[in-house]
């Protein structure tokens, strides 16, 4: 009798894990020889890993670094960095980053924007044709390195080094 009253101890402490770690709820049925079932002489078990919560996208909030805020000057460009976006000068075009100006621990980036040539007229009502751009180097000790890259053809523009609160050497085209 005490082997009996033993083994129907152990089938409840079962039926109880089983339930506490199912995604079902415990007045749901049971049904018998579905995949991932036990039977266990009048008692099914059903016997499943518990579920986690999906992994939900957040977007971000973050702003641009303090310390890179600011205009940053080099040859041929100039940089003007906001809290959420950065606008680009060249000789002959301009850009845009679209976005938070971030950097990983070690000062790199890679940054999504357009590109856009200016002519040396512009006339009322003319609208740039932008391109596809990303922006990417490192930051060092208030120099910043930069290559631009047109995205549509996989061109490359060229790199930049750039100094933080250097005014920019442009040269506009004729």
């Amino acid at each position: 009798m005490r082997g009996l009253w033993l083994s129907i101890q152990i089938v409840g402490l079962l039926l109880l894990s089983t339930l506490a770690c199912s995604d079902r709820l415990p007045s749901e049925p049971v049904q018998a020889g579905a995949e991932g079932t036990v039977g266990l002489e009048a008692v099914t078990v059903s016997v499943s890993r518990p579920r986690r919560p999906a992994t939900r996208a957040v977007a971000p909030s973050a702003t641009a670094t303090p310390q890179l805020q600011g205009r940053w000057g080099g040859d041929h460009i100039g940089l003007n960095i906001e809290s959420n976006d950065a606008a680009v000068e060249f000789d002959c075009a301009a850009g845009s980053i679209d976005g938070p100006f971030l950097t990983d621990s070690s000062g790199r980036f890679a940054l999504l924007g357009s590109w856009w040539f200016t002519p040396p007229v512009v006339w009322e009502g003319w609208q740039p044709e932008k391109r596809p751009a990303r922006y990417s180097g490192v930051v060092k000790d208030g120099t910043m390195t930069l290559t631009v890259i047109l995205l549509d053809e996989d061109q490359f523009l060229g790199s930049f080094t750039l100094v933080f609160n250097q005014t920019p050497l442009i040269v506009r085209c004729l």
